[in-house]
C-alpha cells in the first residue's frame, strides 16, 4: 500500500508574503478556512491542513495518519523550497521521490523539517530516507522520538549548513554522522538521552560554530572532542550531569563567544577551566555546586561581558575576581550565601557594570554614616561605591532594613532596584529620591509599616521634573497620619501630582493594604485619608490627643472623663507648629466655658461639648476661630440677642438639639435665626420646646407669644393707613401735574366723561368750531383738518368762511358772527398765518369772545414750525406763552385736538345709561336667584 507522503491534498495559496509570487492552485476537493486549506473538503478518515509561509514554505499538517491519494492529480508545487511536516508519518520512500511525484524536484529542496511524527516506535529513520536530497541546507528533526540515527542517513546531503536534532531517545550516536557534511555551521542535539559523545563525532568540520548538547545525560566531555573546532563560537552543555570542568575540555577554543555550563553537577572549577577562552563573552554557570572560585580563574575573560552564577553554593567570594574583567556588563549571583559582599570582590570601577544580581543571597548591607544634621556621607567600604555605570541592581530576598543613601547620590543612570523580600521597615523621600528619572524600586514584601513623605519638594522652575515607580504589595502599612500623602498619591488626589518635581507613581496600587487600629486590613486605593490620626504621646491631662493631616487639625478628646471644668494644658503641649484644635468634651459635667481664653485655644476651630451642664454662653464665651460648635443636650434654655447677633456674621456650623428651650415671647429672633437658609444648623428638627416637645421651627410667633399679635394688628394698622394716605398725596399730586394727559387718555377711551363734558353755556352754540387760516394752509384745511372732525367719533360742525358765511356782508361782522356761534376757534398756526391780516383779526375777536364769556375758547395748531415771537402780534404771544398747543405731527394729534374740542353731552349720557342698563341686569339677575 502506498504510504501518504506520496500524493497530497491539493489547495489554493493566494498570497505570497515573502516573494511577492502570487501563486494560484486549484485542484482536489480543499476547503478554505481561517487556518489555511483542508483536504478533503468532507469528513474523512484522512485529512490533512496546508500552510503557506514566507520565505517559499509550505506546512504540511497531518491528522488521522492518512490522505485520499486521488486528489493530487494536477497539483503544482514546484513554487516551494522549504517543507515543513508536523504529526505525519514516515513515508515509505525516500523524500526525494515523494517530491518528486508532487511535482518538486529534489534537487530544488532547500528545507526539510519533521516535528512530532506519528509512526510507531518500531518504525523509524532509513538511511535512504534522504536520497536525491543533494542541495538540502537545513534539516530539522524535533520531538519524534526516533530510537536510533542511521549511520549513513546524510550522506547524500553534502551541502547540510544546519541540523537540529532534538527530542528523540537514540542513546548514543554514529561517530561518522557528519562524514559527509563538511559544510555544516550549526549542529543542535538537545534533549536526546545521550550518556556519551564520541570524541571524533565533529572531527574535520572546520566551518561548525555553534553546538549545543543541551539536556542530554552526559557525565564527561572527552578533551579531544573539540580539539578540531577551534572555530567554534557557541557551545551550549547545559542540564547535564557534568561534574569535572578542570582538565581544560576547551583547549584551543581561543574565539568561543558563549559557553553554557548551567544545570550541572560542577562542583570546583580550575583556575585554567577557561584559560584559552580569551574571548568569551557569556558564560553561564548557573545551578550548579560550586562552593568556591578559584583566585584568578577569569583573569583571561577581559571581553566577558554576561557572567551568570545563580544558584550555587558560594559563601564567599575571592578578592579581585573580577577585577580583570573589564567588559562585563551583567554579573548575576543570586541564590548563594554570600552574606556579605565586599568591594574588592566586584569589578574594578573601570568596568562597564550594568547588571548586578545579588539576590537571595543573605546579603546585609553597611549602613551609611549619617551626621548630627542629617546629611548623608558613603562609607569608602560600600560594596557597590565603584559601580558607578550600574542601572539595574537586584537585592531581593536578602537581610537589608534600609534604602542606601548611595543609591540615591551615585549611580546616574540607575533604572531598576529590587529590594522586595527584605527587613527594610520604614520608607521616606530621600530614601526613593534618586538622581535618575525613571526609576522603578520594587519594595514588595518587606516590612514596611511607615512610609513618610513630608519632605516631598513642590515644583520649581529650575528642577527637571522626575518620577520614581514603586511596587509596595505585601507590606503590613500602618493606618495613620504618616499614610496621609501616600494615601492621596495612590488615589491620585494630591496636589503634588502637580506642583511636585518629583512623581511618584504606584505600579500596584491596587494591591496596596493597610492595616487599622482595629486591626482591620484595608485597600490604600480606597481609603479614605481624611479620617488618618496619629494618636500622640503628648496631650492634656486625662485625655487622648491625635494629629490629622488633612485638614491640619490637633484632636483632643477628653470625652467621658466625668470632668467639671474645661482642661487646660501644660506649657509644653500648645509648642507646636500651625495647626487647629478639636476639643471633643462629650458626656461630662462642665457647665460653663470658663477656660477657653488660655492660650492654648487660640487655634480651638471645632468644641464639641454635647450632654453636659451648659445653660448659656455669649459671644465672650467663644474663640475668635471659632468654626464649628455643638452643644446638644445641655441646658440651654435661649441665647440672648447678642449672641444671636453675633451668630448672624459668621459662617460657624452649629448642633443645637436635645436642650430644654423656652417657647415663650424671648425665643422668637432665635426662631427667626433658624429660618435663615444660610444659617449652618444642623439639627433643627430636633431643637424643641421644653413644654411640649414640639419642633421650635414648627411653631409660630402668635403661639408662643401671644401679645406678638396684638402688636403686629396694630403695626399691620398702622402701616395701611400710612398707605393710604401716601397714596392719596401722590395721586392727587400726579393728577394735577398730569391733568391734561389723564383727561385726554380718559376722553379717548370713553372713560369717566361726566368729568370733562361742557358746560350749558354752548348749549345753543351752531358750530362746534371756527376755523381761522391762511388762505395759503387751504389744502391742509380742507383734505386733512376739516375731513378728520367732520368725520370721525365725534363728528364736528365746522364753520368755514368760504362755505358758511353769507355773500355781501361785512367781513368783519361775519368774524364776530362765526366766533360768536362756534363753540371753538381753531386758529392754524404757521408763517402764512402771520402775514393774513384777516387772520390776525380771527384771532383778536376769538380772544374777545374768551374774556368775554370766561372760558378757554381758541385752540392753537402749529402748523409747521413755531414762528419767532418778534414776528407775532403782542396778544397772540402773550397767548402762546401762557397756553398749550398743539402741533401738528404729534403722535396724538388727534386725540389731543378731541379732548380739547367740546365734549358732546350725548356721550356722557350714553355712558351713564350703559351703567344704568348694567345695574338693571344684575337686579334681574339677583331677583330671579332669589325666586
Amino acid at each position: 500500500m502506498m504510504r501518504s507522503w506520496m500524493v497530497l491534498p491539493a489547495f489554493l495559496l493566494w498570497g505570497w508574503a515573502a516573494g511577492g509570487v502570487t501563486l494560484s492552485l486549484s485542484c482536489g476537493r480543499c476547503e478554505g478556512g481561517p487556518d489555511g486549506y483542508t483536504c478533503p473538503s468532507s469528513d474523512s478518515a484522512q485529512a490533512y491542513v496546508l500552510r503557506a509561509l514566507p520565505d517559499q514554505v509550505l506546512r504540511v499538517e497531518c491528522r488521522n495518519n492518512g490522505g485520499d491519494f486521488s486528489l493530487l492529480k494536477g497539483c503544482n508545487f514546484t513554487a516551494f523550497r522549504q517543507f515543513e511536516f508536523e504529526r505525519c508519518p514516515l513515508p515509505d520512500v525516500s523524500f526525494g521521490e515523494v517530491f518528486r511525484r508532487i511535482g518538486v524536484p529534489s534537487g530544488d529542496v532547500k528545507s526539510l523539517s519533521l516535528t512530532a511524527g506519528s509512526w510507531n516506535a518500531s518504525s523509524g529513520l532509513q538511511e535512504w530516507h534522504l536520497d536525491s536530497l543533494t542541495n538540502l541546507q537545513t534539516l530539522q528533526l524535533v520531538d519524534n522520538n526516533f530510537t536510533s540515527f542511521p549511520r549513513a542517513l546524510l550522506t547524500n546531503t553534502p551541502k547540510l549548513e544546519f541540523f537540529r536534532f532534538i527530542g528523540n531517545r537514540v542513546g548514543n550516536l554514529p561517530h561518522t554522522m557528519f562524514a559527509s557534511t563538511p559544510n555544516l555551521v550549526m549542529a543542535e542535539l538537545g534533549s536526546n538521552g545521550l550518556t556519551s559523545v564520541p570524541e571524533d563525532l565533529f572531527a574535520n568540520l572546520t566551518k561548525l560554530l555553534n553546538v549545543s548538547l543541551w539536556n542530554n545525560q552526559l557525565t564527561d566531555i572527552q578533551r579531544s572532542l573539540f580539539s578540531d573546532i577551534t572555530g567554534l563560537r557557541f557551545l551550549d552543555l547545559r542540564d547535564n550531569f557534568l561534574s569535572d570542568i578542570t582538565n581544560r575540555q576547551f583547549q584551543g577554543m581561543k574565539i568561543l563567544k558563549r559557553l553554557n555550563l548551567g544545570g550541572n553537577q560542577i562542583s570546583s572549577l580550575n583556575k585554567d577551566s577557561f584559560g584559552d577562552l580569551r574571548n568569551l563573552e557569556e558564560l553561564e554557570l548557573q545551578s550548579n555546586w560550586l562552593e568556591n572560585l578559584p583566585t584568578g580563574i577569569f583573569d583571561n575573560q577581559r571581553l566577558m561581558q554576561k557572567l551568570i552564577l545563580r544558584n550555587n553554593s558560594l559563601s564567599k567570594l575571592p578578592d579581585r575576581i573580577f577585577q580583570k574583567c573589564e567588559s562585563l556588563k551583567m554579573l548575576d549571583l543570586s541564590v548563594n550565601n554570600l552574606q556579605y559582599i565586599e568591594r574588592s570582590q566586584l569589578p574594578a570601577h573601570t568596568s562597564a557594570l550594568t547588571y548586578l544580581n545579588l539576590g537571595s543571597s543573605n546579603i546585609s548591607l553597611s549602613e551609611d554614616f549619617i551626621s548630627d544634621s542629617g546629611t548623608h556621607f558613603i562609607t569608602y567600604d560600600f560594596p557597590l561605591s565603584d559601580q558607578l555605570e550600574l542601572q539595574h541592581i537586584f537585592l531581593d530576598n536578602n537581610r537589608i532594613n534600609h534604602i542606601p543613601s548611595l543609591f540615591n547620590n551615585l549611580f546616574v543612570d540607575l533604572k531598576t532596584i529590587d529590594l522586595s523580600g527584605n527587613l527594610i521597615s520604614y520608607l521616606d523621600f530621600p530614601s526613593i529620591h534618586f538622581i535618575s528619572d525613571g526609576v522603578k524600586l520594587n519594595l514588595e514584601n518587606n516590612l514596611i509599616k511607615t512610609i513618610s513623605l513630608r519632605k516631598l519638594k513642590f515644583f520649581s522652575f529650575k528642577e527637571k521634573i522626575k518620577n520614581v515607580t514603586l511596587s509596595l504589595e505585601g507590606n503590613p502599612l500602618v493606618c495613620n497620619c504618616l499614610l496621609y500623602r501616600f494615601t492621596k498619591i495612590v488615589q491620585e488626589k494630591s496636589e503634588l501630582l502637580s506642583k511636585s518635581s518629583f512623581q511618584i507613581l504606584i505600579n500596584d496600587a491596587d494591591k496596596v493594604t493597610c492595616t487599622s487600629l482595629e486591626n482591620r486590613k484595608m485597600h490604600v486605593k480606597t481609603l479614605d485619608f481624611k479620617m488618618l490620626t496619629c494618636e500622640l504621646e503628648l496631650c492634656l491631662d486625662n485625655c487622648t490627643c491625635s494629629w490629622r493631616p488633612h485638614d491640619e487639625m490637633f484632636v483632643v478628646d477628653c470625652s467621658f472623663k466625668d470632668m467639671k471644668e474645661i482642661p487646660i494644658p501644660s506649657k509644653d503641649i500648645y509648642k507646636l507648629e500651625n495647626y487647629s484644635i478639636t476639643l471633643n468634651l462629650m458626656n461630662n459635667s462642665i457647665a460653663n466655658f470658663d477656660g477657653l481664653d488660655h492660650p492654648f485655644y487660640t487655634r480651638l476651630a471645632n468644641l464639641t461639648i454635647p450632654y453636659n451642664k451648659i445653660s448659656h454662653f455669649n459671644k465672650s464665651d467663644l474663640p475668635d476661630n471659632l468654626k464649628v460648635l455643638d452643644v446638644r443636650g445641655n441646658n440651654l434654655t435661649f441665647l440672648s440677642a447678642s449672641t444671636l447677633d453675633y451668630l448672624n456674621v459668621t459662617a460657624m456650623t452649629l448642633s443645637l438639639g436635645d436642650n430644654p428651650w423656652i417657647c415663650n415671647c424671648d425665643i422668637i429672633d432665635f426662631s427667626t435665626f433658624l429660618q435663615v437658609p444660610e444659617r449652618k444648623v444642623l439639627d433643627p428638627n430636633n431643637i424643641k420646646c421644653a413644654s411640649d416637645g414640639e419642633e421650635l421651627l414648627g411653631n409660630n410667633e402668635y403661639t408662643m407669644c401671644p401679645s406678638f399679635r396684638q402688636r403686629m394688628v396694630i403695626v399691620t394698622i398702622v402701616l395701611i393707613t400710612v398707605f393710604l394716605l401716601l397714596f392719596a398725596v401722590l395721586g392727587t399730586m400726579s393728577f394735577y401735574k398730569y391733568k391734561q394727559g389723564i383727561k385726554v387718555w380718559l376722553f379717548t377711551h370713553r372713560m369717566c366723561l361726566w368729568a370733562i363734558t361742557e358746560d350749558e353755556l354752548d348749549a345753543d352754540k351752531k358750530y362746534d368750531a371756527f376755523i381761522s387760516y391762511s388762505h395759503k394752509d387751504e389744502e391742509f384745511v380742507n383734505t386733512v383738518l376739516v375731513p378728520g372732525l367732520e368725520s370721525g367719533d365725534p363728528k364736528y360742525r365746522i364753520c368755514l368762511h368760504y362755505r358758511d358765511w353769507i355773500p355781501g356782508e361785512y367781513i368783519q361782522n361775519q368774524i364776530m358772527q362765526s366766533v360768536e356761534d362756534s363753540r371753538r376757534t381753531i386758529v392754524v398756526l404757521s408763517s402764512n398765518f402771520i402775514e393774513s391780516v384777516w387772520g390776525q383779526l380771527e384771532f383778536k375777536a376769538a380772544h374777545s369772545q374768551a374774556l368775554q364769556d370766561r372760558t378757554n375758547r381758541i385752540i392753537v395748531i402749529v402748523y409747521g414750525q413755531v414762528p419767532p415771537e418778534s414776528e407775532l402780534d403782542e396778544k397772540l404771544r402773550l397767548y402762546i406763552s401762557m397756553k398749550t398747543y398743539v402741533k401738528w405731527g404729534d403722535a396724538k394729534f388727534w386725540e389731543k385736538l378731541r379732548y380739547i374740542m367740546p365734549h358732546p353731552q350725548e356721550l356722557t349720557q350714553k355712558k351713564q345709561q350703559k351703567c344704568i342698563n348694567a345695574d338693571k341686569l344684575e337686579l334681574v339677575k339677583s331677583n330671579s336667584k332669589n325666586v
